[in-house]
């Protein structure tokens, strides 16, 4: 099995969100790694604050996405283009 660190790198007033903030909130697996899970549950929370937060796969901002209504729908990597929703 192979380990992929995410070191949020995200700067604009983007909240720190992802590995750390799940480490944090101790949804780790036995590795003391966050677990999936854990990780996007975090970062979906931010979305849904309104918030930018770090991108789970480059690290870089992500923000949130809206559909037709004031509610977020998800979130755009605005560095690598991952989408999440």
């Amino acid at each position: 099995m192979s380990a992929l660190a995410l070191a949020p790198r995200v700067g604009r007033g983007a909240e720190l969100v992802g590995v750390q903030a799940a480490r944090a909130g101790g949804g780790t697996d036995l590795g003391g790694e966050p677990t999936l899970d854990a990780l996007v549950a975090e970062v979906w929370e931010g979305l849904a604050a309104h918030r930018s937060v770090a991108c789970v796969m480059c690290g870089e901002e992500m923000a949130p996405a809206y559909g037709a209504h004031a509610r977020p729908i998800g979130g755009a990597c605005r560095s690598c283009g991952t989408r999440l929703g």
